[in-house]
């Protein structure tokens, strides 16, 4: 009792009241803190849940569109798609519209024609 009345009622009260209030600070930021990373990690676990729905889109899409072709590709490539058109026959010769010998149209001085 003396020890309160030298040092005073109100510093040993706002002391206790101070170690009671941290104290108590304590247990409610660590349930703070664990409530926050649970957001946070649901937060993530949604992005990851997206990413990986967009990636298996396109995964299947991918795939889709390879079945697709493979199947247009199947359809040309028959039996009948193998085979080389045949080759035409030659035609006939054209036979010349004047067939009456050239003869030279200037004569030669010279050769005395």
């Amino acid at each position: 009792m003396a020890f309160l009345f030298r040092f005073g009622v109100r510093p040993c009260c706002l002391f206790l009241l101070f170690a009671v209030f941290f104290s108590g600070c304590q247990e409610d930021r660590s349930a703070i803190v664990k409530q926050k990373v649970q957001e946070r990690m649901e937060e993530f676990r949604a992005k990851q849940r997206i990413a990986c729905r967009i990636a298996l889109y396109e995964k299947a899409g991918r795939m889709a569109d390879s079945i697709l072709i493979a199947e247009a590709k199947q359809e040309v490539q028959d039996s009948l798609g193998r085979l080389r058109p045949f080759r035409p026959s030659q035609p006939p010769d054209v036979l010349p519209i004047d067939s009456a010998l050239v003869a030279p149209l200037f004569m030669n001085e010279a050769s005395g024609n």
